[in-house]
């Protein structure tokens, strides 16, 4: 028999590990791998593998779905991220959250030399992601929650543990606080041996966007023993609301002959959603102009302010020769930082074209002649 080498020794310590490793590990539902790094391409490629993210729900992962904070990736099926458009900056962070109807998780994308941007969730997140895990005076440990809004069926689901390495025997856990024990009531609880903290109910960020918690230890008799330490839990927003039109209604008056940028008026819209987000980054754009004579594009509107401006000479913005002094203007205001996938709103902007004094009277014959009466016989 020929002996074994180091390396043949070697390749079969590893195939054991491996085994070992697979068969008695236990699973731990959620993303391998919490946190990854991303570095900043010249430019993002349309379709062109960016990572590749692995989730598993210890189930099989059925019915596995991917969310982005960004409009502009996506997670296939086989957990590849991948941009939707080519794009040359995204901000320094983006998350993707998982989920299938046993488990679910959130992983934390790092874009090592990126740019913030506005739309991004970093201000959501910067408690999360700045806040060391806070360790109270014992033993109790407690992490910030976060919690996608509008979440579908099945609840109660899983969202968060709280460790306490230190817990007397026979002790158990006891959750406080709006949403547990005060309105809105039973919203989240705990497990009193494990300390997984569960959310029974969808949630909606525009109605509450925090809620603060308190999580303690106590005996038998419910006695407390440690805490109560602060425990928060965070909506994350998602984009389920269309930009409205609130002030009107919408007039605006300009003089004729008016320079060519002038303003006449802003038109803004709100938008509900989070504004540290894309979900309520406006855009707004002209649908429409009636009439569209003498010209089909008599104003323009700042995409970013909603600034309406003249953009025609100022012969044109001439009343004596307008068939009508007045426009109408559709607006329309989109979401997502104008991109298809957002949501709109619109409203009717009235453009009035004012007179000014500038005709000087005008005799309309160049001759007139006299016309003498006589009232009476001359004396």
């Amino acid at each position: 028999m020929q002996p074994r080498t180091p390396l043949t020794l070697c390749v079969l310590l590893s195939q054991v590990l491996l085994v070992t490793s697979a068969d008695d590990l236990e699973c731990t539902p959620g993303f391998q791998r919490k946190v990854l790094h991303i570095h900043q391409p010249a430019e993002f490629i349309e379709d062109q593998p960016v990572l590749n993210l692995t989730f598993n729900d210890c189930k099989g992962n059925e019915k596995l779905h991917y969310e982005v904070s960004s409009p502009h990736f996506k997670v296939n099926s086989d957990g590849t991220l991948v941009a939707l458009r080519n794009i040359t900056a995204v901000g320094r962070t983006l998350f993707v959250h998982a989920r299938t109807p046993h488990a679910e998780d959130m992983a934390e994308l790092v874009i090592v030399g990126g740019k913030d941007i506005q739309g991004s969730l970093q201000d959501i997140f910067k408690f999360a992601r700045t806040s060391p895990v806070p360790r109270q005076k014992r033993s109790i440990v407690v992490s910030p929650i976060l919690i996608p809004e509008n979440q579908r069926q099945p609840f109660p689901r899983d969202v968060g543990k709280v460790v306490d390495s230190d817990r007397p025997e026979g002790s158990k856990f006891r959750l406080t606080g709006k949403g547990v024990d005060q309105d809105p009531k039973g919203t989240f609880r705990i497990n009193e041996n494990t300390g997984s903290v569960s959310v029974t109910r969808t949630l909606d960020r525009e109605t509450i966007a925090t809620y603060q918690l308190y999580v303690e230890t106590t005996d038998a008799s419910g006695k407390t023993l440690e805490g109560p330490v602060p425990l928060e839990v965070i909506v994350i927003d998602q984009n389920d609301n269309r930009p409205i039109f609130r002030e009107g209604p919408y007039i605006g008056h300009v003089m004729e002959g008016s320079p060519t940028g002038t303003t006449v008026m802003r038109m803004t819209a709100f938008d509900a959603d989070d504004p540290a987000t894309d979900n309520a980054l406006l855009r707004y754009n002209i649908r429409q102009q009636t009439p569209d004579k003498p010209s089909p594009n008599m104003f323009y509107i700042d995409p970013e302010k909603g600034d309406i401006v003249t953009v025609v000479s100022p012969a044109l913005l001439d009343r004596e020769t307008l068939e009508n002094p007045k426009y109408e203007l559709i607006i329309e205001a989109q979401d997502m930082a104008g991109l298809d996938v957002g949501l709109t709103g619109t409203a009717t902007a009235t453009i009035v074209i004012d007179d000014k004094n500038d005709h000087s009277p005008k005799f309309t014959k160049k001759e007139v002649s006299p016309r003498i009466v006589f009232q009476g016989p001359c004396v």
